[in-house]
Protein backbone atom coordinates (compact mmCIF):
# COMPACT_ATOMS: atom_id res chain seq x y z
CA UNK A 1 0.00 0.00 0.00
CA UNK A 2 3.01 2.45 0.94
CA UNK A 3 4.61 1.55 -2.30
CA UNK A 4 0.90 2.43 -4.41
CA UNK A 5 1.20 5.66 -2.39
CA UNK A 6 4.17 6.89 -3.39
CA UNK A 7 4.27 6.06 -6.67
CA UNK A 8 0.97 7.99 -6.97
CA UNK A 9 2.50 10.79 -5.19
CA UNK A 10 5.43 10.46 -7.44
CA UNK A 11 3.52 10.62 -10.83
CA UNK A 12 1.38 13.51 -9.37
CA UNK A 13 4.55 15.42 -8.87
CA UNK A 14 6.04 14.53 -12.41
CA UNK A 15 2.72 15.75 -13.91
CA UNK A 16 3.06 19.16 -11.98
CA UNK A 17 6.21 19.53 -13.24
CA UNK A 18 4.98 19.04 -16.94
CA UNK A 19 2.06 21.45 -16.85
CA UNK A 20 4.59 24.27 -14.95
CA UNK A 21 6.93 23.31 -18.45
CA UNK A 22 4.00 23.98 -20.41
CA UNK A 23 3.48 27.46 -18.95
CA UNK A 24 6.69 28.67 -19.56
CA UNK A 25 9.95 29.84 -17.48
CA UNK A 26 9.61 32.89 -14.95
CA UNK A 27 8.92 36.53 -16.57
CA UNK A 28 12.08 38.24 -18.09
CA UNK A 29 12.87 40.31 -20.95
CA UNK A 30 13.04 37.78 -22.99
CA UNK A 31 10.49 35.20 -21.17
CA UNK A 32 7.16 34.81 -20.49
CA UNK A 33 5.16 35.18 -16.96
CA UNK A 34 3.96 31.64 -15.81
CA UNK A 35 1.44 32.83 -13.85
CA UNK A 36 -1.83 34.03 -15.06
CA UNK A 37 -2.83 37.43 -12.54
CA UNK A 38 -6.30 39.14 -12.80
CA UNK A 39 -4.86 42.60 -12.45
CA UNK A 40 -1.22 42.90 -13.25
CA UNK A 41 1.45 45.65 -14.25
CA UNK A 42 4.59 45.88 -15.70
CA UNK A 43 6.98 48.65 -16.33
CA UNK A 44 10.18 48.88 -18.24
CA UNK A 45 12.64 52.49 -18.49
CA UNK A 46 14.96 53.82 -20.80
CA UNK A 47 17.20 56.82 -20.79
CA UNK A 48 18.03 58.11 -23.56
CA UNK A 49 19.52 62.19 -23.50
CA UNK A 50 19.80 61.77 -19.58
CA UNK A 51 15.80 62.14 -19.21
CA UNK A 52 13.88 58.80 -18.48
CA UNK A 53 10.83 57.50 -20.53
CA UNK A 54 8.57 54.58 -19.40
CA UNK A 55 7.24 51.65 -21.25
CA UNK A 56 4.28 49.79 -19.18
CA UNK A 57 1.65 46.87 -19.76
CA UNK A 58 -1.19 47.03 -17.56
CA UNK A 59 -2.78 42.97 -17.85
CA UNK A 60 -6.71 42.48 -16.82
CA UNK A 61 -9.65 40.65 -16.50
CA UNK A 62 -13.13 41.32 -18.45
CA UNK A 63 -15.94 39.33 -18.30
CA UNK A 64 -13.84 36.16 -17.71
CA UNK A 65 -11.09 37.65 -20.84
CA UNK A 66 -8.21 38.43 -20.34
CA UNK A 67 -6.99 42.19 -22.19
CA UNK A 68 -3.61 43.65 -22.22
CA UNK A 69 -3.17 47.77 -22.78
CA UNK A 70 0.12 49.33 -23.49
CA UNK A 71 1.05 52.80 -22.40
CA UNK A 72 4.22 54.95 -22.95
CA UNK A 73 5.39 58.04 -21.29
CA UNK A 74 8.25 59.88 -23.30
CA UNK A 75 10.00 62.96 -21.93
CA UNK A 76 12.85 63.34 -24.45
CA UNK A 77 12.06 63.25 -28.67
CA UNK A 78 9.35 61.42 -30.39
CA UNK A 79 9.87 57.59 -29.60
CA UNK A 80 8.05 54.32 -31.17
CA UNK A 81 5.71 52.42 -29.16
CA UNK A 82 4.63 48.97 -30.15
CA UNK A 83 3.46 45.55 -29.10
CA UNK A 84 5.79 42.42 -29.16
CA UNK A 85 3.25 39.18 -30.31
CA UNK A 86 4.30 35.49 -29.04
CA UNK A 87 2.39 32.61 -29.61
CA UNK A 88 4.99 30.66 -28.33
CA UNK A 89 5.65 32.32 -24.76
CA UNK A 90 8.15 34.83 -26.24
CA UNK A 91 10.84 32.32 -27.91
CA UNK A 92 10.20 33.90 -31.13
CA UNK A 93 7.66 36.84 -31.67
CA UNK A 94 5.96 39.25 -34.80
CA UNK A 95 6.77 43.39 -33.82
CA UNK A 96 5.83 46.12 -34.10
CA UNK A 97 2.64 45.54 -33.53
CA UNK A 98 0.39 48.75 -33.77
CA UNK A 99 3.60 50.74 -33.65
CA UNK A 100 2.84 54.65 -33.20
CA UNK A 101 5.77 57.56 -32.77
CA UNK A 102 4.53 60.42 -31.30
CA UNK A 103 6.22 62.04 -27.21
CA UNK A 104 4.51 62.25 -24.13
CA UNK A 105 2.12 59.92 -23.25
CA UNK A 106 -0.22 57.45 -25.24
CA UNK A 107 -1.79 54.13 -24.70
CA UNK A 108 -2.03 51.88 -27.67
CA UNK A 109 -5.07 49.81 -28.32
CA UNK A 110 -6.40 47.07 -26.26
CA UNK A 111 -5.31 43.43 -27.12
CA UNK A 112 -7.37 40.84 -26.34
CA UNK A 113 -4.71 37.73 -24.98
CA UNK A 114 -6.79 34.57 -23.86
CA UNK A 115 -5.47 31.37 -26.46
CA UNK A 116 -1.88 31.17 -26.49
CA UNK A 117 -1.13 34.62 -27.39
CA UNK A 118 1.43 36.89 -25.29
CA UNK A 119 2.17 40.06 -25.57
CA UNK A 120 4.93 42.81 -24.49
CA UNK A 121 5.20 46.54 -25.14
CA UNK A 122 8.24 48.23 -26.42
CA UNK A 123 9.72 51.59 -26.63
CA UNK A 124 12.49 53.06 -29.16
CA UNK A 125 14.07 56.29 -29.47
CA UNK A 126 15.42 55.85 -33.02
CA UNK A 127 16.68 59.11 -33.17
CA UNK A 128 19.84 57.53 -31.42
CA UNK A 129 20.35 55.77 -34.01
CA UNK A 130 19.34 52.17 -35.17
CA UNK A 131 17.89 50.84 -31.97
CA UNK A 132 16.84 47.22 -33.21
CA UNK A 133 20.00 46.30 -34.80
CA UNK A 134 22.25 48.00 -31.78
CA UNK A 135 19.55 47.55 -28.81
CA UNK A 136 21.31 49.29 -25.70
CA UNK A 137 18.62 48.11 -23.45
CA UNK A 138 18.04 50.89 -21.09
CA UNK A 139 19.75 53.25 -23.30
CA UNK A 140 17.91 53.74 -26.75
CA UNK A 141 15.00 50.56 -25.85
CA UNK A 142 13.15 48.91 -23.47
CA UNK A 143 10.68 46.51 -22.76
CA UNK A 144 8.49 45.46 -20.59
CA UNK A 145 7.88 41.36 -19.40
CA UNK A 146 5.26 38.91 -21.26
CA UNK A 147 1.73 38.91 -20.77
Amino acid sequence: MKTLVKKTALLGALAMTAALALLGPAATPAAASSTVADDVWNYAYWTPAGTRNLVKIHRYLVNGHHYVTGYLVATSGTSALYYDRSYDGGATWDSFVDRVYFSGARPLPEKYDDGGVWYRVCGASEWLGNPYGDPRWGYNIACTSWY
